[in-house]
């Protein structure tokens, strides 16, 4: 009798119930419940209030086709998750400080106009595994030179740990728009977290507006206590050294020289693979060996595809 009822309504799911299971069918990918407050900023509700949503949410979890274990809603009726979410928030706000200390270091190397953290650590969580991950933004034309100078000292005086140092997208200012958009590149911009380069991340912020196609809800970062761009003394006194053509050709240089050797060590990937997992241009450097954010799109695609089955929309 119950599994009849819940047919016949989930025959008639409104398009904003829908949009929520799509909402915590992305999020279910990393075993992660929301609050209703993070569906809502997490779903393009096209103006509904709050208090709409929140009753939708309600009435899904009252059907049975949501689960609510203690204010956390997801697809999956996993009771792990809930603890496994609150253990790693709070190893997320230990973590946080470690990122903040990174971040000073970081904004003194020569070229770096911002930093921002991304990954886990940006959306409040942290596995006891998780690296904390970098975004950074560079002077134009110097991107690269930046990118050894850090690689260097990641290599030198962290033993080629990625554990508090792991950076692996750098934009540069004239360049601040990403051009890969979908809802995993509005997620990860919406959430970035800025700890330098106030200025700058407002700029960022500016060029991206598309990711309110996905995201419209998303608040915006509060930047309060993160400083605007300044040069410090060891950016004063190398960065004139390198406003050349000199420096032009360094940059040059080591763009190919990290294209070389990713080459070489990532040889067993095809061309197409090796594409998607690196980016080596004057403007933009990614590096996703792991292909991440193909796996992540690739599950969604699957999950809502089983939920158009299960709950009859499209």
């Amino acid at each position: 009798m119950l599994t009849a009822q819940k047919n016949t309504v989930t025959n008639k799911l409104s398009l904003l119930s829908q949009k929520f299971l799509k909402t915590l069918a992305y999020y279910d990918i990393f075993s992660y419940p929301l609050t209703k407050e993070e569906i809502f900023y997490n779903t393009p509700t096209n103006g509904d209030t709050k208090e709409k949503v929140f009753k939708n949410i309600n009435n899904l979890a009252e059907l049975g086709i949501i689960h609510n274990n203690n204010g956390y809603y997801s697809l999956s009726n996993n009771s792990g998750y809930v603890p496994r979410r609150i253990a790693g928030n709070k190893r997320a706000e230990k973590r946080l400080k470690t990122a903040k200390y990174f971040t000073k270091i970081i904004a003194r190397f020569p070229y770096v106009r911002a930093v921002l953290i991304s990954g886990s650590l940006s959306k409040g969580y942290m596995d006891e595994k998780a690296d904390i991950d970098f975004f950074i933004i560079t002077k134009p034309h110097r991107l690269w030179i930046s990118r050894f100078l850090l690689m260097l000292f990641k290599k030198m005086f962290l033993l080629n740990s990625k554990k508090n140092f792991c950076i692996n997208y750098y934009i540069t200012t004239e360049n601040l728009e990403i051009k890969n958009k979908n809802i995993y590149t509005a997620i990860e911009l919406a959430s970035l977290l800025p700890t330098y380069g106030a200025d700058i991340y407002e700029n960022l912020y500016n060029a991206n507006h598309w990711i309110k196609k996905y995201v419209p809800n998303y608040p915006k970062r509060e930047i309060d206590g993160v400083k605007n761009f300044k040069l410090f003394i060891l950016q004063r006194i190398i960065e004139p050294l390198f406003n050349n053509v000199l420096g032009e050709k360094l940059d040059d240089l080591f763009m190919l020289l990290f294209y070389y050797y990713d080459k070489k060590r990532y040889s067993n990937f095809d061309e197409k693979r090796f594409q998607s997992s690196f980016i080596f241009r004057k403007n933009i450097s990614t590096h996703h060996p792991e292909s991440f954010q193909n796996k992540v799109l690739r599950a969604l695609e699957q999950k809502i595809s089983h939920l158009q089955v299960e709950h009859n929309f499209y």
